[in-house]
């Protein structure tokens, strides 16, 4: 797929929207046209005499302990009046290639259109304003969030306007400061828009976690910023996106799934390039001081899932914030496993916020007053991830970074574990949430869960944890003398348990306790994300893998969507099913800001349309790349530039029933093993460096490809069918 291509692509996957969004403010996903570079968000409201620009900032937190004071919050905004426009007709286009919101105005005198995007190299919001016919008058206000025990403050500096709010005091556990600095090109924020002309409306936003000097440094640098500055803003804003979309592309025939396989890398790359500090439950468009579960970081899936998709396809860079806050909260998972479990390692609550911020803090005699909700798999759940972008990119020095949480979770689960009659056991682990957060309960039985053994995740995790240990541990050169311990764990964890329904074995949700819930999608995450089972498993595994998700058919469900259809992916579950499914969530369960979006949960959609593609199109997590492994055999599709385990990056395509096309690139010189796509005929591997060519050998066992690569270089497997 070439550059031109892939960009033509792209210019037709974009949000509409015909009417002006309905629920902005709102405590959860907004509907609203979005924009962002990673730090900076603005959402947009209003009809067209009155447009509304929410900005917030994913370190925009108040930070006070107990539930739920502990959460982003709202900065502030600027309204664009137009009164002019008033019946006016509404229509915005958030367009994904150029990572820009355009909206148009028609009134019955004059239309206006405005361009809305924030620069993808720094927090400046910029907003072009024209019009058509008769001029049309405009006023800005420029606002901040009132209330919630903050401070604000408002003034004018030449022609820049600044607003402020701030959290600090005594019994908050760390400063927030933010400022919103203002100018218009127009010299007033009162002004006539002419026709045929441009008007400028320019923001910068800082916090004290920017810089210390934030408030005159925003200040100065709205002020530097004039037309000239504004056009070179916009090439570096094109140039960082363009390449950002050139990282990896798809081509399946499908232009829904398509879009919202671009839109979820779209919302990912406006929310999460802040290094210090990821984004919650709903990415850098906080609309009130009160999003839904304190906005936090959810360790029992909701913040460990926007980011299950990105690997994959080859956008790690956007998982740079994600290992932040899990290493800033160590010292009180510690001081937590210690006191409350006497165990070494790292126990973690359902809750966290950024630098060590507790935020699942309640008044009940529960927990010692935490919100570990009977789980004790936060942490080996967070490791997920980690383990997933070791095993994509090889990189040490990342390794090296988590490697110290990876060992407090293991110290963690080697003195929680019990080991009897030959295998190691789990108890007290729950499954489900347990109501620990309140003393009000429906009945006697609310906290049997708190004796739930054996649950299947947690079995799971478990599973990829030390054998990821073992693997990270021997390319660092460290703790080899644990690997027996950590063998033997893997050698003896009881096995998944199963239990009959609907004239099926099916997997069940705890050895001891709950087999059973009404929804969620527990039963099967052990599948994806945790990677207890894949094509390679034992056949009779794999039959009851498919079995539990046709018996649970949760394709629609409140928790479900991230992990539901890549788990289907992963275990061969028939494809048609799964794209027809997933058709039908992109249809009912999005806004038309390509936000797919249920109840339980906000960025965490993301994941769910690119994990399940890409892995229908390749898999690896089994050390071998499987081409097109659950894919309809008679649906033409292509693929550039995915990531597969061992640090390779595959190119490929499948046209009438054959694959055509095999491209990998090696980023470390791994040995790359790859499932024959062409079992019955002859076939060759070229090596490419440059301009240069050279054909190299090969093993083939087990319909398994096996060749050595170099790091930096590109490998082409091409089909010779006429060949004896």
């Amino acid at each position: 797929m070439k550059a031109l291509e892939w960009k033509q692509r792209l210019e037709k996957y974009k949000g509409v929207f015909t009417e002006p969004p309905k629920i902005v403010p709102t405590d959860k996903v907004v509907d609203s046209p979005v924009i962002g570079n990673g730090d900076l968000g603005v959402t947009i409201s209003g009809n067209a005499e009155k447009q509304r620009l929410w900005i917030s900032k994913t370190d925009f937190w108040k930070a006070k302990l107990m539930y739920s004071n502990g959460s982003p919050c709202l900065l502030g905004g600027i309204d664009i009046h137009m009164p002019d426009l008033k019946n006016a007709s509404y229509y915005s286009e958030q367009r994904l290639d150029e990572a820009n919101v355009v909206s148009t105005f028609h009134g019955a005198a004059a239309s206006v259109s405005m361009t809305s995007w924030i620069s993808a190299m720094e927090n400046a919001l910029i907003v072009e304003l024209n019009c058509e016919r008769q001029a049309v008058s405009v006023t800005l206000d420029l606002w901040v969030q009132q209330g919630n025990e903050s401070a604000t403050g408002y003034g004018q500096d030449g022609d820049v306007a600044w607003a402020t709010r701030k959290f600090t005091g005594e019994d908050i556990e760390w400063p927030t400061e933010g400022v919103i600095a203002m100018r218009c090109s127009a010299g007033s924020h009162s002004f006539e828009l002419q026709p045929g002309t441009k008007q400028y409306i320019i923001a910068y936003v800082a916090t004290n976690h920017d810089e210390e000097n934030y408030f005159q440094g925003s200040i100065g640098k709205v002020g530097r910023i004039d037309e000239n500055r504004i056009d070179s803003m916009r090439l570096e804003h094109a140039q960082w996106w363009s390449q950002f979309w050139a990282k990896s592309a798809i081509e399946i025939g499908d232009e829904l799934l398509e879009k919202f396989w671009y839109g979820s890398h779209y919302i990912m790359a406006c929310c999460s390039r802040n290094k210090k500090f990821a984004p919650g439950l709903f990415g850098n468009w906080i609309t009130t001081d009160n999003p839904e579960w304190a906005g936090d970081y959810h360790l029992n899936y909701n913040y460990q899932a926007p980011w299950w998709g990105v690997y994959s396809s080859n956008h790690v860079e956007l998982s740079e914030p994600y290992d932040t806050p899990l290493l800033e909260y160590m010292e009180n998972g510690r001081r937590y496993a210690d006191e409350y479990l006497g165990c070494r390692g790292i126990y973690y609550d359902v809750g966290i916020g950024p630098k060590g911020l507790p935020t699942a803090l309640c008044n009940t005699p529960y927990e010692h007053g935490h919100m570990f909700l009977g789980q004790k798999s936060n942490s080996a759940l967070s490791t997920v991830n980690m383990l997933m972008r070791f095993y994509y990119t090889y990189d040490l020095d990342y390794a090296r970074l988590v490697y110290p949480f990876l060992i407090e979770t293991a110290n963690f689960w080697e003195d929680y574990l019990t080991f009897e009659d030959g295998r190691y056991v789990i108890y007290r682990d729950a499954i489900h949430e347990v109501g620990t957060y309140t003393e009000s309960h429906d009945n006697d039985d609310w906290d049997r869960g708190l004796e739930d053994m054996n649950p299947i995740l947690s079995l799971a995790l478990i599973r990829m944890l030390f054998k990821g240990l073992i693997d990270i541990s021997g390319q660092l050169q460290l703790d080899a003398d644990r690997h027996e311990k950590w063998a033997h764990i893997l050698g003896h964890i009881s096995d998944y348990p199963t239990f009959e329904r609907e004239g099926k074995t099916i997997f069940r949700l705890t050895e001891q306790g709950y087999d059973w819930w009404g929804d969620n999608t527990l039963a099967i995450q052990h599948i994806w994300p945790a990677g207890g089972i894949g094509l390679d498993s034992d056949p009779q595994l794999l039959e009851i893998a498919k079995d539990t998700i046709t018996v649970i058919n949760r394709w629609t469900d409140y928790n479900g969507f991230p992990t539901i259809f890549t788990a289907a992916a992963r275990v061969g579950y028939d494809p048609e099913i799964i794209l027809r499914q997933l058709r039908r969530q992109c249809l009912e369960h999005s806004f038309p800001n390509l936000f797919i979006f249920f109840g339980g949960g906000g960025i965490e959609c993301c994941s769910g349309v690119p994990s399940a593609i890409n892995e229908m199109l390749m898999q690896s997590h089994e050390q071998a790349i499987r081409l097109f492994p659950v894919w309809p055999g008679d649906k033409n599709a292509r693929f550039k530039n995915l990531r597969a385990v061992g640090a390779f990056v595959v190119s490929s395509e499948l046209s009438d029933e054959n694959i055509t096309h095999v491209e990998i690139k090696s980023e470390k010189g791994r040995t790359c093993r790859i499932f024959n796509p062409w079992p019955n005929s002859a076939f060759s591997i070229e090596e490419i460096d440059g301009e240069r060519r050279r054909t190299i050998e090969w093993q083939l066992s087990a319909n398994v490809i096996s060749f050595q690569t170099q790091a930096g270089k590109s490998y082409t497997l091409q089909c010779h069918p006429d060949v004896n």
